[in-house]
């Protein structure tokens, strides 16, 4: 009569020498019985049968038709450790490798690695390198052979709050991308098992965004400001200054007489831009003056151009492609690529008027 389980050719061996790992994978069944599963803290041995590794919460036990055979610090399958709840099985064949109480499962004979694998320490690591770009950061665990360690909580806290638990190497994002800027705090944690100690690791990281400006017959002004710069053609305000003091609306003069209501739109650049097209057509004090074209320009992951007034009927042009055509008193064309943009109003009254405004950023992430 067939017993519940058979067990071929167990191999004794202290240290795992390369000798038993030799054998172990060459050996076949010659012959069934009924037989006890050894629970070994140094052994390899191959079972035939319909056997099952099963972990639990603080230990892995081999089992058949229900019965727990023999118990183990904790159980890897396939090169990873089992969660709890987890089961390895094989389609009749099952080699078993046990390493200080830890038991190695593989159904093809394929040994575990050992030697120097074994003594590694355990690790866990955030990679915050992509993060000013995708606002992602990578975790990744290592449980000394290599592997992932089980589970590992991964939070950020900022602008906004994220929290993910995963059981592999994996990404955790604030799902805007690129992150506003501002402090972000990372951790991840490992709570630990039986077989590894629990871990911790936490990060900051400071997102800002560096603008360089530059361009030709232009003033950049950090608030509103109604004064006549003639022989300067274009007034740019600064609207990002009054986002970062905590404003969410701004009122900007561009004439002592007409104003702009405007509001915060969540961009990491933001400029309102008005051009005076003639030296000599506008009084001081007039009503018109630096009201030819006011446009606002503003990034927030990809560069918008927005028309807010144009009463001369100026020609417009997108990366080369004509919007709307020409006009009578000249032309706006607004060239954009990857981090930088540039601005060009040329006028057909007074070419001395012809300005250009070009702004490139930089992302800049720095743990602090």
């Amino acid at each position: 009569m067939r017993g519940l389980t058979t067990l071929r050719d167990i191999v004794m061996f202290a240290g795992l020498v390369a000798a038993a790992v030799a054998i172990i994978t060459s050996l076949y069944p010659v012959r069934e019985g009924p037989s006890e599963v050894p629970a070994c803290s140094d052994c390899a041995f191959k079972l035939v049968g319909p056997y099952v590794v099963r972990q639990y919460d603080s230990y892995a036990a081999v089992e058949s038709a229900g019965r727990q055979l023999a118990r183990y610090g904790w159980a890897y399958y396939g090169g990873y450790p089992l969660a709890p709840g987890q089961n390895a099985t094989c389609g009749g064949v099952m080699y078993l490798w046990v390493v200080n109480g830890v038991v190695y499962v593989s159904c093809d004979g394929t040994p575990p690695r050992l030697g120097q694998f074994i003594a590694a320490k355990p690790r866990l690591e955030l990679d915050t390198s992509a993060f000013c770009q995708t606002g992602c950061v990578f975790v990744s665990a290592s449980d000394g052979w290599g592997q992932i360690a089980l589970p590992v909580t991964a939070s950020i806290w900022g602008s906004f709050l994220v929290i993910k638990t995963a059981n592999t190497w994996f990404w955790i994002c604030i799902g805007i991308k690129p992150p506003p800027e501002g402090g972000y705090y990372v951790e991840a944690v490992f709570p630990g098992n039986s077989s590894l100690p629990p871990m911790s690791v936490h990060k900051t990281v400071i997102v800002e965004t560096k603008a360089a400006i530059s361009g030709s017959n232009y003033i950049l002004l950090q608030g509103s400001d109604p004064d006549d710069y003639r022989p300067t053609a274009l007034k740019v305000f600064n609207l990002t200054a009054y986002w970062s003091a905590g404003s969410t609306r701004a009122r900007i003069y561009v004439n002592p007489v007409l104003y702009f209501d405007v509001e915060d739109k969540g961009a990491l650049l933001d400029y309102l831009l008005a051009w005076e097209d003639c030296q000599r057509c506008d009084p001081p004090d007039g009503f018109a003056l630096y009201y030819d074209e006011v446009w606002r320009l503003w990034y927030d992951g990809r560069w918008h151009l927005e028309r807010i007034r144009g009463w001369c009927y100026n020609e417009v042009s997108l990366n080369g492609t004509v919007v709307k055509p020409s006009g009578y008193c000249g032309s706006v064309s607004l060239t954009w690529s990857g981090n930088t943009a540039d601005i060009y109003f040329k006028s057909v009254v007074d070419g001395a008027m012809n300005a250009r405004f070009t702004v490139k950023y930089e992302r800049v992430c720095r743990e602090g």
